[in-house]
């Protein structure tokens, strides 16, 4: 079947950077240097995900190398996750646990990455992975603090928590409650929405990061952009047989067809794209007290702009990307990405 796409709004209209073909470019030799992508199939399959549009849609307001630095950010990461979902690595969770807690060994807060010494099955993946991140952390250093980076590298750790237990419930044949699996696809998008403060030189302080109105900002944003992506990817992984997708996981639940889950999902989407623009126009001047430092109140109303341009660019990229197509080889091969 074809699946009919339900209407979404973000509210906000979407802009682009005018380096978007700089860092397509740019970012493609970021995965080609690195060897990330390790076949022809593989380095199409990158280069049509148009990530250079994505990310120059999410941070329009971004300088050139920052913009480029954070592209490279989400190919190292989105070509990680490939590894962890459509190879048989994501059926394997010890062997998984294993890379992950090798990679979140090279995100210190001092920000340099200690060195690797190849060893065991892991082996081939963390001896591609490894320079890409060590070049990351480089550049991305003299931008932030070790509190920033410790943040980072605690996002990045609960997000590969998740991929671990997607990988037992593949293992065990399993397909996880709906609440269980909500309340756990909220974790992937917080690296992408930390590095906003790296393309505006602009760290939230701790104190300000942790108000619930915040969180809450937040998770209404992750929300309506990871449910949308589960939206766009599910005959994707329908195919895989991957029941990591919402609209899969509702079907599942409600014993519906493929595209009355998906209009369901719709629903659920746009709801929370409402609750964040509804949150946007009052964050942050209902949740700081009237003696507020006013630098530090106009630092988070830009911030909040960037929240904006996230939900407004991603949801205009997913009609832009080939990322999710169905028909590439290796999802109707059932096959998935190449394993490095």
């Amino acid at each position: 079947m074809t699946l009919r796409m339900p209407p979404l709004r973000a509210h906000f209209l979407p802009g682009i950077s005018p380096y978007t073909e700089q860092v397509e470019e740019s970012t493609r030799a970021f995965v080609r240097r690195f060897g990330l992508a390790p076949d022809d199939g593989a380095r199409q399959h990158h280069e049509r995900s148009l990530l250079g549009t994505l990310m120059s849609r999410a941070y329009p307001h971004a300088g050139p190398a920052e913009l480029a630095l954070v592209t490279d950010w989400i190919s190292c990461m989105l070509v990680l996750d490939d590894q962890f979902d459509e190879t048989a690595l994501g059926q394997e969770p010890e062997r998984l646990r294993m890379v992950t807690d090798q990679v979140l060994g090279w995100l210190t807060p001092d920000g340099v990455v200690p060195p690797y010494t190849p060893g065991g099955t892991e082996h081939s993946i963390l001896t591609a992975f490894h320079p890409a991140f060590d070049d990351l952390w480089r550049r991305t250093r003299p931008l932030t603090s070790a509190t920033w980076r410790t943040r980072l590298a605690q996002h990045i750790g609960a997000f590969f928590d998740v991929c671990v237990w997607e990988a037992e419930n593949r293992r065990d044949k399993r397909v996880p409650g709906l609440e269980d699996y909500i309340r756990r696809r909220g974790l992937a998008l917080m690296p992408y929405l930390d590095l906003i403060e790296v393309t505006t030189h602009a760290e939230i302080p701790e104190a300000v990061y942790r108000l619930p109105e915040l969180t809450e900002l937040n998770q209404s944003l992750s929300d309506a952009d990871l449910w949308t992506n589960d939206l766009f990817s599910c005959e994707k992984e329908d195919r895989l047989g991957d029941p990591h997708n919402l609209v899969l996981v509702h079907r599942h639940a409600h014993g519906t067809d493929l595209q009355t889950s998906a209009d369901a999902v719709g629903t659920m989407i746009q709801q929370r794209f409402d609750r964040f623009a509804e949150l946007s126009r009052e964050f942050p001047d209902t949740a700081l007290p009237p003696d507020c430092d006013p630098d530090v109140r106009e630092m988070l109303r830009r911030h909040v702009g960037c929240l904006r341009s996230w939900s407004s660019g991603q949801l205009q990229w997913r009609h832009e990307t080939a990322r999710f197509d169905p028909t590439r080889p290796e999802i109707l091969g059932a096959t998935g990405s190449t394993p490095l």
